[in-house]
């Protein structure tokens, strides 16, 4: 369902920008016409419910058998993003076995995929062919909350371990863009270069797996 949502997107923002083309607008308008509709675009096909709607509007919730919220949570658009940030609470929830390699996977908590290419494959959500997340496991042998960079570069995924922290332990997470040197940096960690001149994202939320679902409620509160 994201590939398709974010497939209409992306052939939205090219049969656009091929229409305004030919009826002679300026480059600059063109641009600034297509930006527009993008946007609108995107606001209409995100399902996020807005903060203001809820009674407890920092905790976002997984149920039992999902892998991320419905509807979905913490999600938005983005243009030419420096840096997004969230400060982020594992509680007791976020403890699970999967009793399997598994247990390995990362899971995700904030991030952000990019939008733009008209080479987009509409069968892939943008964020795995352009973006970058931080991930979030538990460690049974650690019995911490393991953090890292999840990043994909053309479709190609680099994923390392950056830092841990405890449950119920309020922790700031922060993604930084540097578009001059064109890296990614993760939690402070290892720089990663990217290729590509995207500047129309959106923001990824909570996400467990992986391949496995939530193998129970999980809760993670998030402020941005």
């Amino acid at each position: 369902m994201v590939s398709l949502i974010y497939g209409v997107i992306c052939l939205t923002n090219y049969a656009s920008s091929m229409i305004l083309r030919q009826i002679g607008l300026s480059p600059a308008t063109r641009h600034w016409l297509a930006t527009t509709l993008l946007l609108g675009m995107s606001v209409l096909l995100n399902s996020c419910v807005p903060d203001f709607l809820l009674a407890d509007p920092d905790w976002v919730t997984i149920e039992a058998g999902d892998h991320e919220p419905f509807p979905k949570r913490k999600t938005g658009v983005l243009v030419s993003p420096s840096e997004i940030s969230a400060t982020v609470t594992f509680d007791s929830t976020c403890i699970y076995d999967l009793n399997s390699v598994d247990n390995q996977d990362w899971n995700k908590v904030i991030g952000l995929g990019f939008v733009g290419s008209k080479d987009q494959d509409l069968g892939e959500a943008p964020h795995q062919v352009d973006g970058a997340r931080v991930g979030w496991r538990w460690s049974p042998q650690r019995q911490r909350i393991e953090l890292g960079a999840y990043v994909y570069v053309g479709g190609q995924r680099t994923m390392f371990k950056v830092a841990e922290t405890a449950i119920n332990q309020p922790t700031k997470l922060t993604i930084k863009i540097d578009y001059d040197r064109k890296v990614y940096q993760v939690l402070g960690g290892t720089a990663i270069p990217f290729t590509h001149d995207k500047t129309f994202a959106y923001k990824t939320g909570l996400y467990f797996g992986g391949t496995y679902p939530a193998p129970h409620k999980i809760r993670v509160k998030i402020v941005d």
